[in-house]
């Protein structure tokens, strides 16, 4: 499996909620949702998917990548996996 995005979601009860998107290789079993299995290899791919983004933002060199913006919420997208230098 290919981890290929996390989603982060900050709940108004305060709990978090974690989307993780990955791709299933072809030796992989075919998808089974709501198995212990799936549950912790999700689990495992969303910490290390965290660790490296939180190591990649304290080391790395964070660029500028785009940004939305309505009325209520703004978003602001940051690479830093890319051997750019600093705007």
């Amino acid at each position: 499996m290919q981890l290929q995005k996390i989603a982060v979601e900050f709940k108004p009860d305060a709990t978090l909620e974690f989307a993780v998107t990955y791709a299933h290789g072809e030796a992989d079993e075919p998808p089974n949702p709501g198995t212990k299995t799936r549950t912790r290899s999700a689990t495992r791919m969303a910490a290390y998917g965290l660790r490296r983004a939180l190591e990649g933002l304290d080391k790395g060199t964070p660029i500028w990548g785009g940004f939305a913006t309505n009325t209520r919420t703004s978003r602001d997208t940051i690479i830093v996996d890319r051997e750019e230098s600093a705007a």
